[in-house]
């Protein structure tokens, strides 16, 4: 059976850096440990899957921004996959959104710029786990900004917001209010960045009418970032 623990201690959250975190993601992707521990508590919070003899199966973390809060990380060990363990996370992510949120995010890979790999996953299964969740893609030619001064952005992500009643996609596009936290976290995560890249970014969030909102299958629609 597996248990969550919504306020891990820092030994595990060590753990699931080194054990589940490191191996599921590109360096680039992956904050440092040091830097990780440092966001607990405060900035962010984490949700732990265990099983009966306390081995960590899974991990979701939750960044906290001013509007909106961003499913920075979900993985599931290796033995864990496939029994549940990640849709149990982010059932329960979704289920406790931070109040005051005006929308949850999440940043994927585009299976366009990114090949399947047998540690990172497959981009394509990746879209169709978080479809069922709601997830709707946001017209924007995202990118993950640098991490750190070692690392580079990762160019070739697309950012989702989850739409668990359906008004969005009835809409087809973000309302004014989300459309607003949207832009405002484009400018935390963005800090003052002016080259053409984030400019570009800026510009399509600030689209008169609301970001357009698109099943994930049609992601292809969406310009990459660079062009």
């Amino acid at each position: 059976m597996i248990s969550y623990d919504g306020a891990p201690s820092v030994d595990g959250l060590r753990s699931a850096h080194r054990e589940l975190l490191t191996p599921s993601f590109r360096p680039g992707e992956l904050l440092p440990q040091d830097a990780f521990l440092a966001q607990f508590p405060g900035q962010a919070d984490a949700l732990l899957a265990q099983d009966d003899e306390g081995r960590i199966q899974g991990i979701a973390v939750m960044e906290q921004f001013h509007d909106v809060v961003l499913l920075q990380y979900l993985a599931a060990s290796p033995a864990a996959r496939g029994r549940g363990v990640g849709s149990g996370l982010l059932d329960a992510v979704l289920s406790d959104r931070a109040p005051g949120s005006v929308l949850m995010l999440a940043e994927f890979d585009r299976p366009d710029a990114h090949a399947s790999h047998p540690l990172h996953g497959d981009p394509t299964a990746r879209l169709r786990f978080y479809a069922r969740f709601g997830a709707l893609a946001l017209d924007l030619p995202y990118f993950q900004p640098a991490l750190s001064a070692a690392t580079p952005r990762q160019h070739g992500m697309l950012l989702a917001a989850f739409d668990r009643d359906g008004t969005i996609a009835a809409r087809g596009r973000l309302d004014a209010t989300q459309a607003r936290a949207v832009h405002s976290y484009l400018e935390e995560i963005l800090d003052g960045a002016d080259d053409p890249d984030a400019q570009r970014l800026r510009d399509a969030a600030a689209v008169d009418g609301g970001i357009r909102a698109l099943t994930l299958d049609r992601y292809a629609e969406i310009a990459r970032s660079p062009l």
